[in-house]
């Protein structure tokens, strides 16, 4: 399985265009066909931008309906139905085989998408259908698993480890608990509790590192 980032951009793609003169960021949150929520966030501090982007999306061709439905100086939360003549972004990660995870983020003239392929050849039939059909693509990052995504980053018993520890204030500075206590809480050595307490970290660094682009050696 392949998780990768992308940024999308392309001329005349109203949520392209938007946020390429509004500065403004949108996170779409949860979509249903044509449908779609968004939290939208001022990056000026003030509610102008959010002011001018409910006005551009209610004029905007692309959009059916539009509505507010809670808004803040410098936060709107949207509801908004599109039509497009062509196919979306979404619908071309969609057709070729792969998936986006949610929020998509769209800020600056471009929309940021977490891709999950299944294979290297969906990644490669997707990633050639958007360049196809859109401006521009940039490979932001890319990582690899060797079976899925859903596997736990920790064992049951390195968990219970590093729950207890946290719990208990032993990454507090000073720390308020000491691994022969900590062991002795759920019934194993000290020796014992530290291995698990360890395997637990190294694996938390290692997923931490990856999500950063780091090479990391399996």
């Amino acid at each position: 399985m392949i998780e990768a980032v992308l940024r999308i951009a392309s001329e005349n793609y109203y949520s392209c265009e938007i946020t390429r003169t509004i500065p403004v960021r949108i996170s779409l949150v949860a979509i249903n066909g044509p449908e779609g929520f968004g939290i939208i966030e001022s990056l000026d501090g003030t509610e102008i931008p959010l002011k001018r982007y409910a006005k551009t999306m209610k004029r905007s061709e692309s959009i059916l309906e539009f509505e507010v439905t809670h808004k803040s100086e410098t936060q709107y939360w949207t509801r908004a139905v599109h039509s497009m003549k062509d196919k979306s972004i979404l619908e071309t990660v969609l057709e070729s085989g792969c998936m986006t995870k949610l929020p998509i983020i769209i800020s600056n003239g471009k929309q940021t998408h977490t891709i999950l392929s299944p294979t290297q050849m969906e990644f490669r039939r997707m990633f050639d259908n958007l360049k196809s059909r859109f401006t521009s693509v940039e490979l932001e990052r890319l990582r690899r698993y060797p079976s899925s995504i859903s596997n736990p980053i920790l064992s049951a018993k390195q968990e219970e480890a590093f729950r207890i520890a946290w719990m208990r204030g032993y990454y507090e500075i000073p720390r308020k608990s000491e691994i022969k206590y900590l062991a002795t809480e759920i019934g194993i050595k000290r020796v014992a509790f530290q291995e698990r307490l360890r395997r637990a970290e190294k694996a938390i660094v290692r997923e931490f590192a990856l999500s950063l682009g780091m090479d990391i050696e399996e």
